[in-house]
């Protein structure tokens, strides 16, 4: 093959972007990348390649694009469709329309219906056939990227257009076809995806229930069945269109903090993001500090619960631990917009205790101990942080449902100065989700480890 195409996944956002390379030529494109460019340009650099295109294959609801980064930098050109709307300098492309990568081509496929101007990009070899092809959200596998992003009135008219799109134009490409989809596993955008990262026409029409849907009315059912999103991405759209500032080559590592100039920058409103592990937050924290902890997703949950114009100060390990820490959430935060990160706590909470501060921690207790407790009419209320729709599907008897991204706007109704059990699917969401509580006036709180499965799991409770 003479085009290689390297992957380079964003494991927070649930997407992948691609690097496709013409060593004959010397040349390479990049597919959807996001706004720290240095991991790309290491690549380029190193097998010393022109970076001639980045191209889009939509406006993203969920990252910040690097083309412009690359553009510049490099000097590359910007491919996107030509109903982008971006405001500023751009190839306009058009269905039909072809980008070489030496020998081989890139054909531009109109595809709209996660987004309006959705398009992707058909991989040619030399002799004109389809080798892989790059979706965007048109096609993933499974299933296909929402088409609710721009609100409930234009959603069944763009699931029709994606219906269209894949039934007229992408499944009608030969079964050996790769694809490769930028959204994935872990993506707001996705609806029902799994894991995997790449698969094939032929798979995708068999398998796939978008494809196989029997009426346009099953499809549209299939196709609106995503949950909720993060607030962030409502302002994703316009900041794309016009342009994030430009971060240049490198991110910039925040300044270490001192336990004074720390004061002065919660005095101002800052919010204290933890991200060490849940497990290292559960057993002592800072009082008021969220965990948004490097094990888990940062930017999706910071771009849920504040504004990209809230300072933020990190708490991290000490050493080489720590500075992987900060490494993972600046480059985190910095893809979806949230540049104002002040600094960073230095000596990490070793520094707060010295200084003889206060902190706090929280118990844990497994779905087994929980059951015991409350059987014994312990009074332990329990508040399940899932989303509404996994409540709904089954939860703890008597629990108060409170999806996460809600417990800093609405009340649980439920007394302050009692212990309280907090639980999801996760731990780390457990914790997070407990942590939110303390900010709203919660200070006894344990967190239940093994969450709905551990509960779920019990021979006692009914199925």
């Amino acid at each position: 093959m003479d085009v290689s195409i390297v992957p380079v996944r964003s494991a927070e956002l649930g997407n992948t972007s691609y690097l496709l390379v013409s060593d004959r030529a010397k040349m390479a494109v990049v597919i959807d990348p996001v706004r720290d460019i240095g991991q790309y340009l290491d690549i380029v650099a190193s097998a010393e390649l022109e970076l001639t295109w980045s191209l889009e294959t939509h406006v993203h609801n969920d990252f910040v694009s690097g083309s412009r980064e690359f553009a510049s930098t490099v000097g590359s050109k910007i491919g996107a469709s030509s109903d982008a709307g971006l405001r500023y300098h751009y190839e306009h492309l058009s269905d039909g329309d072809e980008i070489g990568l030496g020998s081989w081509r890139l054909r531009v496929l109109a595809t709209p219906g996660h987004t309006p101007e959705h398009v992707a990009y058909l991989l040619l070899n030399a002799m004109g056939q389809p080798e892989a092809l790059f979706s965007g959200g048109a096609l993933m596998v499974g299933t296909a990227a929402r088409t609710d992003l721009f609100g409930p009135a234009l959603s069944w008219r763009f699931a029709h257009d994606l219906e269209r799109s894949l039934k007229e134009k992408i499944l009608q490409l030969p079964d050996e076809v790769v694809v490769y989809p930028t959204h994935g596993g872990g993506s707001f955008c996705a609806v029902g995806a799994g894991d995997a990262t790449m698969t094939t026409i032929g798979a995708e029409r068999v398998t796939n229930p978008l494809a196989t849907a029997r009426s346009s009315r099953q499809f549209v059912t299939r196709s609106l069945t995503a949950g909720t999103y993060p607030t962030y991405y409502a302002r994703m759209r316009n900041l794309n269109q016009i342009g994030a500032p430009l971060l240049g080559l490198s991110l910039v590592h925040p300044p270490e903090l001192d336990l004074a100039s720390l004061d002065h920058w919660l005095a101002q409103g800052a919010l204290l993001l933890d991200i060490r592990t849940a497990q290292d937050f559960r057993s002592s924290h800072i009082p008021g500090s969220i965990a948004t902890g490097a094990d888990g997703n940062i930017s999706g949950w910071v771009g849920w619960l504040v504004g990209p114009e809230k300072p933020l100060v990190l708490v991290a390990d000490a050493g080489s631990r720590g500075a992987g820490e900060i490494q993972e959430a600046v480059s985190q935060l910095v893809r979806i917009g949230y540049d104002r990160i002040v600094g960073y706590l230095g000596g990490g909470l070793d520094a707060w205790q010295a200084a003889g501060r206060k902190i706090v921690g929280y118990d844990t207790l497994s779905a087994a101990t929980l059951a015991e407790r409350l059987d014994a009419d312990e009074l332990l209320p329990v508040v399940d942080v899932r989303e509404a729709a996994e409540w709904h599907a089954g939860h703890i008897p008597g629990s108060v449902g409170l999806p996460l991204h809600d417990i800093l706007t609405q009340e649980t109704g439920l007394v302050k100065g009692i212990q309280v059990a907090v639980h999801c699917g996760h731990d780390y969401r457990a914790t997070l989700g407990a942590s939110l509580l303390e900010q709203v006036g919660y200070s006894q709180l344990s967190v239940v480890i093994d969450g709905w499965e551990g509960w779920s799991a019990l021979e006692e409770v009914p199925r």
